[in-house]
C-alpha cells in the first residue's frame, strides 16, 4: 500500500480531485514549450509546476514523465523546408523532417514510462500543438509493428489542453504545411476510440479577438502590448486566432480558438477564462488560470480520469479517500459561518490525530476562529515587500521557529483588484512551519 502525504489527504478532505487508481502520465509539450515549463514554469517554484499540481492529486511524481524537449529544439521545425515537394506543395507529414522527430521522442517517452510502470498503460496529457502531434504518434492504431504492439497496448486515454485539432478555413494558409491536415485525412478524430482509447479535448474561452486598434490598457500585459503597438491581449488574440482558423472576431483561449481546440468524437470540455499556457501570451508574465494551474485542473481532470477508467465508480476498487471525502462534504453544506468553522477545526482535529502535527493542537486552531477585537495597529512593511497587520491579537503561545502556523488569507493586485483568499475556498487555511528550509512555501520575514 502507498504512503499517501499530507498534503494529498488534506485536499481529498476539501473535495480535490484525488486519482484512485494508479497509472503513468506522459505530457506532450507545446509549440515552442520546453519541459520545464511544466516543472518550474517561468523560474517560479516547482510547486506551481504542472508535474506538482498532478502529484498533488494521487499521481506519483516519479511516474509524470514530460516528452524531453527545448526550446531551441523547434528550430527543427525548418527541417520541413527539406521535405521535397511536399512542404511546397502544402502536404507536409507529422512523420516528415519538420515534426518527425517530436513524434519520435513521444513514442519513446511513452514505451519508457509504460516499461518503468511494471506495463501500465499511459495518461496523455498533450498541451496545444502536442495535442495533434500525439495522435499522428498514435496513428492507425499500430505503435509498433516490428513487435506486433498496438497503440491501446500502450495508452489509456489522450487529453489535449488548447490543442489545434482543424487545420485553418483556407487549408493553404497553414503554418504546418500540410502536417495537420494531413493528420486529419488519415486519423480524423477521436480515431482510435473503439479500440478503448478515450479522448478528451478540453478548450478555453477567455479572449474574444478584437482588431479594435486604440483600447483601454486593463492589465500589465494590455500595458505592454500597447507599448509594443501590439494594441491589447484582444487584438493579440485576433491576430493568433485568425492565423489558426482564419477569422480573428471569434473566443478562444487567447491563442487558439474554442471551435479549433474540439476534437470531434472526442468528450469536449469548455473552460470560461482559461488561458493557453504558462504566460499571457507573447510576453513573460505567469498566469495563474492556464489549463494545467492549481486552481483550474480539477474542472477538467475528473472528466478524464473518467473518459481514462481511473475514476472511483470504474476502479472498482477500495479508495482510501471516498469516505474522507463524502465526511468531510458533509460537514461543509451548512452555509452559516459558525458552523463552518466548527467543521474545519473538526478536520484539524482529524489531521492530528491521523497524519502528524497539522496543527500544534486543536486550541490553537480553535484560537484561529475566536472572534476577537480588531486591533486598532498599522501595517508593517517587511523587507520583502510583504506588508503584515495584527487584527486579532492571540493570547497563547507566541509563534516561534518550528512551528507550524495557519493563516487565513487574500491575494490581491497592488490596484486593489482581488485575485483569491481563503474565503473564497471554505475558509481553509494555508499551513506553513516557521523557519523551515526544505523548500516549503513561506513568507519571508527577513
Amino acid at each position: 500500500m502507498r504512503n499517501i502525504p499530507f498534503s494529498v489527504l488534506f485536499l481529498a478532505a476539501f473535495g480535490v480531485t484525488i486519482v484512485d487508481a494508479y497509472c503513468p502520465v506522459v505530457i506532450c509539450p507545446g509549440f515552442g514549450n520546453d519541459e520545464i515549463d511544466y516543472d518550474a514554469p517561468l523560474k517560479q517554484p516547482r510547486e506551481v509546476g504542472l508535474r506538482s499540481v498532478l502529484a498533488r492529486r494521487g499521481f506519483q511524481e516519479d511516474q509524470i514523465y514530460t516528452v524531453p524537449v527545448q526550446r531551441s529544439d523547434w528550430i527543427r521545425v525548418a527541417g520541413g523546408l527539406l521535405d521535397i515537394p511536399d512542404f511546397y506543395l502544402g502536404n507536409a507529414k507529422a512523420t516528415g523532417k519538420g515534426y518527425g522527430w517530436y513524434v519520435q521522442r513521444l513514442k519513446e517517452t511513452v514505451d519508457l514510462a509504460y516499461e518503468q510502470s511494471g506495463g501500465e498503460k499511459v495518461l496523455l496529457l498533450a498541451h496545444s500543438a502536442g495535442g495533434w502531434l500525439a495522435r499522428a504518434a498514435m496513428a492507425d492504431g499500430t505503435w509498433c509493428e516490428e513487435n506486433d504492439i498496438q497503440t491501446c497496448d500502450r495508452v489509456r486515454c489522450l487529453a489535449t489542453m488548447g490543442a489545434i485539432h482543424e487545420e485553418p478555413m483556407d487549408a493553404s494558409t497553414c503554418v504546418t504545411r500540410g502536417a495537420l491536415k494531413n493528420t486529419n485525412e488519415m486519423y480524423p478524430g477521436a480515431f482510435l476510440k473503439d479500440t478503448g482509447i478515450g479522448y478528451v479535448s478540453i478548450g478555453g474561452a477567455a479572449i474574444v479577438g478584437d482588431d479594435t486598434k486604440v483600447q483601454e490598457s486593463k492589465t500589465d500585459a494590455d500595458e505592454l502590448y500597447a507599448n509594443r503597438g501590439e494594441g491589447s491581449a484582444s487584438r493579440v488574440a485576433f491576430t493568433s486566432y485568425e492565423a489558426v482558423c482564419g477569422k480573428g472576431d471569434v473566443i478562444g483561449d487567447g491563442v487558439v480558438p474554442f471551435n479549433w481546440s474540439q476534437l470531434d468524437g472526442s468528450q469536449k470540455i469548455k473552460l470560461d477564462g482559461v488561458l493557453h499556457s504558462i504566460n499571457e501570451a507573447g510576453t513573460t508574465f505567469p498566469t495563474d488560470r492556464w489549463y494545467g494551474s492549481e486552481g483550474i485542473i480539477d474542472s477538467w481532470l475528473p472528466s478524464v480520469l473518467d473518459e481514462a477508467g481511473l475514476s472511483p465508480a470504474k476502479a472498482g476498487g477500495f479508495s482510501p479517500f471516498t469516505g474522507l471525502q463524502e465526511w468531510a462534504s458533509n460537514l461543509m453544506v451548512e452555509s452559516n459561518s459558525s458552523t463552518r468553522r466548527a467543521a474545519i477545526r473538526k478536520v484539524g482535529a482529524m489531521m492530528v490525530l491521523g497524519t502528524g502535527s497539522a496543527f500544534s493542537s486543536t486550541g490553537q486552531a480553535n484560537a484561529m476562529y475566536e472572534n476577537g477585537p480588531v486591533a486598532d495597529t498599522s501595517p508593517i512593511r517587511l523587507p520583502s515587500g510583504v506588508s503584515i497587520q495584527d487584527l486579532r491579537p492571540g493570547d497563547g503561545e507566541a509563534a516561534a521557529e518550528g512551528k507550524r502556523v495557519n493563516i487565513q488569507w487574500s491575494l490581491k493586485r497592488s490596484n486593489g483588484y482581488s485575485i483569491d483568499s481563503s474565503a473564497n475556498n471554505d475558509s481553509v487555511p494555508f499551513i506553513f512551519a516557521i523557519g523551515a528550509k526544505d523548500g516549503t512555501r513561506a513568507i519571508a520575514g527577513k
